[in-house]
């Protein structure tokens, strides 16, 4: 057994650990630190916050070589070890650790040494002089106050823990299973009966959905309140979420306004990939190697089709309307066509590449790389329109079967078996759609198959102030103005972040950190009003690049048409889709297509 025994000093932001084993001769007596963390694809290094580290066997000091950045080499000598190090814990996210005089929290991956080849032994954990009146959280099983035990590496480090004094928890049963939520932070007080009783609607929803039992016997939520907020990371029975404190629901509230309902989504999101990545998964990932990089082209699968159910579970729940989701997907189809990315990088090259470019992006992304969340969940929607379309079955179908087939025989999917299983669980060729949606940059069959589904989709040409809606009647087909970047005003001006390919700011000679000083020679206090004028309009702009006052001509474009409009035309076939009721005309599953919905 490992036996971890850790101490925080709080205001030094640090974890005193000591892990203590047996070493038996005759197997390698080597320690390592994860390199990332699962569900977040970047190597983060976590072994550059070991302050210091050094060993004793047997009560006697031995050497402790370190072979490269996360790896030391203990000596073969059977006997009883003694790890002592010291970790540095300033990282305010859900994939790493943090320390203060307020709270804890401790993403395993970043902190527990482990050995290679005894990744199998238990793991003891006990806290030791923890702050007066702190609180512990987690879903590692607990032996005695302030201990804990894992099983195995795999289920110590697949369990956020949380500690804090005013730690608050709230709990619900959805579907005879406990869930408790702890909320840390300072936030405003809130409706609290409102976000247990949203939270009890979408885990019923999902646990509904999958075929039983679920993956977990109880589930936490640790959510971090704080300004400006986002962010999450999948467990098996837990998750950790990072939310802006306004984020929480307001007394009275009807209908979910954009922040709470961003929330809602989020915890929909992680608590769906209970079943999509931490049960179903890549072969690749069983079991993961925290050491290195693991390239899978499936991350659509198990991010986008999960970006797609997050939004579809708060409307089938009834926790938003239908009007708020189709808003919301008009929201994410603008975002996606607006991205001139998915005209350069395929989804499975996005997937791949996630290691380098997706999780380091910079101001060129948005011109080079696509979204496996975003048009990944496009896909997700094609694709289970077009199953609904031409069979009895639909995308939950697929789902079920996967889940099922995880059960009952613990296999993950290997590269390309995804689309082989799908079309395996449906009856139907999918191989042209998953060929053009997958390793193609050819536009997704979005309008006809939401026709299927009751909507009509329409694109217009309006500039990044608008982000498309569900409309009643579609606005006029108007070009409207665009300078083609993203912008913050600060101080001196226009800060400019982004510029697209092919845009007025491009062509204007512009580039990502040059600082807009003036507009027609007035003072930029307003980029949009002073720039953003009529199509063709011609402007002088002042602009700082590194201190030095540079001029230049820009002239005002059309928007390109990549606003997304949504429009009902069907309601029985828009409930038919959201709330999955049976359709009155299903062919045959054996049918086999071509180019469906194309």
């Amino acid at each position: 057994m490992y036996q971890y025994t850790i101490t925080p000093h709080p205001n030094a932001h640090q974890w005193h650990i000591t892990l203590t084993f047996t070493h038996a001769s005759g197997s390698q007596n080597l320690l390592k630190l994860a390199n990332w963390v699962a569900g977040s694809y970047m190597i983060r290094d976590f072994s550059r916050h070991i302050i210091r580290i050094q060993a004793c066997c047997n009560g006697a000091p031995v050497s402790l070589v370190q072979l490269d950045k996360n790896s030391w080499q203990l000596p073969e000598t059977a006997g009883d070890y003694e790890i002592r190090y010291i970790v540095y814990a300033n990282d305010l996210s859900v994939r790493a650790s943090l320390l203060d005089n307020e709270r804890g929290f401790i993403d395993g991956a970043c902190l527990f040494l482990y050995q290679p080849e005894q990744k199998h032994q238990t793991a003891a954990v006990h806290f030791d002089k923890l702050p007066e009146n702190w609180q512990i959280h987690t879903n590692l099983p607990q032996t005695r106050p302030n201990c804990f035990q894992a099983a195995n590496y795999a289920q110590l480090v697949d369990n956020p823990i949380e500690m804090g004094e005013n730690l608050e928890v709230l709990s619900f049963i959805a579907e005879e299973i406990p869930h408790r939520i702890v909320l840390s932070g300072h936030y405003p007080n809130f409706d609290r009966a409102r976000l247990i009783a949203d939270c009890q609607r979408i885990c019923a929803e999902q646990l509904r959905l999958f075929p039983r039992p679920a993956p977990f016997q109880n589930y936490l939520f640790l959510l971090h309140l704080g300004d400006n907020l986002y962010g999450g990371l999948e467990h098996r029975s837990s998750t950790a979420l990072h939310a802006d404190r306004n984020a929480l629901p307001s007394f009275n509230m009807t209908e979910p306004n954009p922040d709470y309902t961003t929330l809602l989504g989020l915890i929909s999101h992680e608590y769906f990939h209970a079943w999509n990545i931490k049960s179903i998964k890549p072969t690749l990932f069983q079991p993961y190697d925290l050491n290195k990089e693991i390239y899978t082209e499936q991350l659509w699968a198990y991010e986008g089709i999960t970006a797609y159910y997050d939004d579809l579970t708060l409307v089938r729940s009834r926790v938003i309307s239908v009007t708020n989701y189709l808003n919301l997907l008009a929201q994410n189809l603008t975002r996606v066509w607006r991205g001139a990315g998915r005209t350069q990088q395929t989804l499975a090259q996005s997937s791949f590449s996630a290691w380098h470019k997706y999780y380091k992006q910079d101001e060129n992304a948005p011109n080079a790389i696509a979204s496996y969340y975003q048009q990944g969940a496009l896909v997700a929607l094609c694709l289970d329109l077009i199953v609904r379309q031409h069979t009895p079955f639909s995308l939950d179908t697929i789902m079920q079967q996967l889940y099922q087939r995880y059960q009952d025989t613990g296999l993950g999917t290997a590269e390309q078996e995804w689309q082989q299983l799908a079309q395996q669980f449906t009856g139907l060729d999918l191989n042209d759609f998953f060929q053009a949606a997958l390793y193609s940059t050819q536009d997704l069959p979005l309008q006809s198959c939401l026709k299927t589904a009751g909507i009509q989709l329409q694109w217009l040409p309006e500039n990044q102030q608008s982000s498309g809606a569900l409309v009643g009647e579609f606005p006029a087909n108007i070009a409207q103005p665009e300078l083609g970047c993203r912008f913050k005003t600060g101080a001196q001006g226009a800060v400019i972040s982004h510029v697209f390919n092919g845009s007025a700011c491009e062509k204007a000679g512009l580039k990502a950190g040059d600082i807009i000083i003036a507009v027609n020679r007035f003072s930029c206090t307003n980029l949009i009003a002073q720039a953003q004028t009529q199509v063709g309009d011609r402007h002088t702009l002042h602009y700082l690049r590194q201190g030095y006052l540079h001029q230049t001509q820009l002239t005002v474009q059309a928007a390109q048409a990549a606003t997304a409009y949504l429009k009902i035309i069907d309601e029985s076939a828009l409930h038919r889709w959201l709330f999955n009721q049976s359709s009155p005309t299903k062919t045959s599953i054996n049918q086999t297509i071509q180019n469906p919905c194309l």
